[in-house]
């Protein structure tokens, strides 16, 4: 019987050369890549299908591309309404959906305030809440004859699955990359293949 005992110089994934940490990343999409983000994203969408009365079908996005159908399940009187009918709409029946309370620090207590309100996050309390009601807020600022219930919808919707594309683009990335690698402690041989 024989033993024998092989030694390894091992590197962080800084201290690669370019070659060798765009192996190591390539290797690393192909085999360990994983978009940890898509149930935040989903209730988001739940959430606000739910809330504006609509339904989204179909749906995909991945780091290029994105599709989704959708259908107002309102009336076709609130699918119609544009300009400053529109906005009244969204002030009675959505304000909640579009804005918390702001809430104040005093020392150790808090209170939420009766006055100003704050458009953050108040959907889920994710990120994302705020790509898919910005084209609500931005219509809010100047409401236009051209927009209505439906081609707002569509604007948000169409807001949201872009953000989603991006988000899941930039988590692609070789900086992304070696970002998680750093906080994983991941090792590996100078020609860039994982240490196990």
């Amino acid at each position: 019987m024989r033993t024998e005992t092989r030694t390894y110089t091992l590197y962080r994934i800084t201290e690669l050369s370019g070659e060798a940490k765009e192996k190591a990343h390539n290797e690393w999409l192909c085999n360990r890549y994983f978009y940890g983000w898509t149930h935040e994203n989903c209730q988001t969408l739940d959430t606000f299908c739910e809330r504006f009365g609509i339904v989204c079908r179909n749906w995909r996005y991945d780091a290029c591309n994105y599709s989704y159908n959708y259908r107002s399940r309102q009336e076709d009187c609130i699918d119609g309404l544009n300009g400053w009918r529109l906005a009244a709409y969204l002030m009675n029946n959505h304000w909640n959906d579009l804005y918390t309370p702001k809430y104040f620090w005093k020392g150790t207590k808090g209170r939420k305030s009766r006055i100003f309100v704050d458009t953050c996050c108040p959907l889920t309390g994710y990120y994302i809440d705020n790509c898919i009601l910005d084209p609500i807020y931005q219509f809010l600022k100047s409401p236009t004859e051209n927009i209505t219930f439906d081609s707002l919808m569509n604007e948000c919707l169409d807001s949201f699955f872009r953000a989603c594309r991006d988000d899941m683009e930039s988590t692609r990335t070789l900086e992304y990359f070696t970002e998680e690698s750093n906080a994983n402690g991941w090792e590996y041989l100078s020609d860039g293949k994982l240490f196990n």
